[in-house]
């Protein structure tokens, strides 16, 4: 195997996660205003910004105001100003929210309903069901991978029968290639990202074979999860995921190599990489 290109140096205590807050100063707050007065928003009543837990680089707001929105407010993080056409292409495609206005620190797009995938709905399989179907759907309608499959990029939309899922924040898609998007959402069972340590893995919580393979046959779309077809694609995820764990290090070093807790995070995937976590 090959060396991740960058090793563990330290070690470092608890530290509040870049993700968790920012707040909108009142530049871009007066620049949202006077955007949503262009929609028509009315302003008798108070202008409410909510944080929400989505995301790990950009941060994401509700935005609303009496009976106006609420709209997704999305702060972008240090990828700001990198094009995606790959993202464009998912968008026009149906998948994930319609931008209704852009600025250059962010963007407003339209509300979706449903609250954020928890690691408990792992357990649920009727939600890996739905994920595994809609993660068909994006790789066979678009052509693309979503390449950054975490639970905050997931909405779960539950219903007395059957649960639905919605897929969001498409700015690390690319080219297609299932198996990574899937070893990349197996490897995401090992994080909480609602926790203080997010960034701290529990690899007892990786997915077993069995789930592997039930969540594969779904993909699929076969019955026989012991069978030939999903035995094959199981060793292709296996193949990727030493690649997901590089691609997390690098991500967290290249843009957030000053913040303690992606240190962390980078330090721990390096120990994940080193003993090549994943289902053998």
């Amino acid at each position: 195997m090959e060396e991740a290109p960058w090793k563990a140096i330290r070690v470092i205590g608890d530290s509040k996660p870049y993700r968790k807050m920012e707040l909108i100063g009142k530049g871009r707050r007066s620049t949202l205003k006077s955007a949503l007065s262009g929609l028509g928003w009315d302003f008798s009543a108070p202008l409410q910004i909510e944080p929400l837990p989505l995301g790990l680089s950009n941060f994401n707001y509700k935005v609303s105001c009496g009976d106006y929105g609420p709209l997704l407010l999305r702060v972008f993080g240090p990828k700001v100003g990198e094009h995606n056409p790959d993202e464009e292409h998912i968008q026009e495609s149906g998948f994930g929210a319609n931008t209704v206005l852009g600025f250059d620190w962010g963007r407003l797009e339209t509300w979706l309903p449903g609250q954020p995938m928890q690691r408990e709905d792992c357990d649920n399989s009727q939600v890996l069901a739905a994920l595994a179907n809609e993660l068909s759907r994006l790789h066979t309608v678009t052509g693309r991978n979503h390449n950054d499959l975490n639970f905050t990029n997931i909405l779960v939309c539950n219903s007395e029968e059957h649960p639905a899922t919605l897929l969001l924040d498409f700015e690390y898609a690319g080219p297609l290639d299932p198996p990574f998007d899937i070893a990349n959402f197996f490897c995401e069972w090992m994080y909480d990202c609602g926790s203080p340590r997010w960034f701290e893995p529990e690899p007892a919580q990786f997915p077993s074979e069995a789930q592997a393979r039930s969540f594969i046959a779904q993909y699929l779309g076969v019955l026989d999860c012991a069978g030939a077809e999903v035995s094959a694609f199981l060793k292709e995820v296996r193949a990727r995921i030493p690649y997901v764990h590089t691609f997390w290090i690098n991500w967290a070093m290249k843009y957030f190599s000053d913040r303690d807790e992606y240190v962390q995070y980078a330090e721990r995937r390096q120990l994940l990489f080193s003993c090549n976590h994943g289902m053998t």
